[in-house]
């Protein structure tokens, strides 16, 4: 009985397919040609038009993200996330000024209750 082999598939990003789509889209150029160019196969790339068209284009669920190597940084950031990690930083500060907010509060708070205590003592 023959061994059944587990094939590799390319995988593409959903950037990667709206951004072959723009190009084939283009009137002077042809899909075969894009395709070609990308080193995809033009009945894939015909697909991922049609799906365009029909708003069902998506990244395939079994994509994972590349993550960048930890000794290195990303040439181009994305912006979004790097509006989240610029939230995440603000909401870490804002955290801490609460906190110190709250121990200085306490500390008025302390030293309202001394004052009060040796003024009726006196």
């Amino acid at each position: 009985m023959g061994h059944t082999r587990k094939r590799n598939y390319d995988r593409y990003t959903l950037a990667y397919k709206q951004q072959a789509v723009r190009l084939a889209s283009h009137p002077d150029v042809k899909s075969k040609d894009v395709a070609d160019s990308l080193g995809i196969h033009p009945v894939m790339l015909y697909r991922w038009q049609m799906e365009h068209r029909k708003g069902e284009l998506r990244e395939n669920k079994y994509m994972k993200p590349a993550k960048p190597t930890p000794k290195r940084r990303p040439d181009r950031a994305d912006p979004a996330q790097e509006k989240e990690d610029q939230l995440k930083v603000a909401h870490k500060r804002i955290q801490q000024l609460e906190k110190q907010l709250a121990n200085r509060e306490d500390e008025l708070d302390l030293l309202k209750k001394a004052e009060r205590f040796f003024t009726k003592i006196s």
